[in-house]
């Protein structure tokens, strides 16, 4: 990712400013969420936010850029034109902790975003994501599961 690009500080200001105070998990959940957005943006099919006709000019650009692409071509109107698809179930943890951080954070970043003509969308987006996370049946931990391979195996037993 090239940290000159105009929209990288902006998330990282944000995601920065949000954690500040924050407990050190909390912090923790943030900075998950936020290696999610830019994985987003550098992964994901930006076809419904964007449009086909730029939708492949981006996905052009990731030839060249395997980081940052994203901001390359667009900014911050884009971006809230795409987040609709980040709070969507596609993108979202199955943790459902995980996934009330995602969306809270996505709402708050949204008044950053000035007034985008993406902006309703994304926010009425978030209220749906809300809304659909809420219907979730409980019992999910809210923290990922560390996997298998780092867990230490119990031994034989005498």
């Amino acid at each position: 990712m090239d940290h000159d690009e105009p929209g990288w500080p902006l998330i990282d200001d944000f995601f920065r400013a949000e954690a500040e105070g924050r407990s050190t998990a909390t912090a923790r959940r943030y900075d998950r969420v936020r290696s999610r957005l830019y994985d987003f943006l550098d992964t994901a099919d930006m076809t419904l936010g964007l449009g086909s006709h730029c939708a492949v000019l981006l996905e052009s650009e990731r030839q060249f850029h395997q980081t940052g692409a994203f901001w390359t071509l667009f900014g911050v109107d884009e971006l809230a034109c795409c987040l609709p698809s980040f709070v969507h179930e596609t993108w979202l943890p199955a943790s459902n902790g995980e996934a009330r951080t995602q969306i809270s954070l996505v709402g708050r970043l949204l008044p950053r975003l000035g007034s985008s003509c993406g902006r309703p969308e994304a926010e009425a987006a978030v209220a749906r994501a809300r809304r659909e996370v809420a219907e979730r049946p409980a019992g999910e931990t809210g923290s990922p599961r560390m996997p298998d391979r780092f867990r230490r195996q119990e031994g034989p037993r005498w």
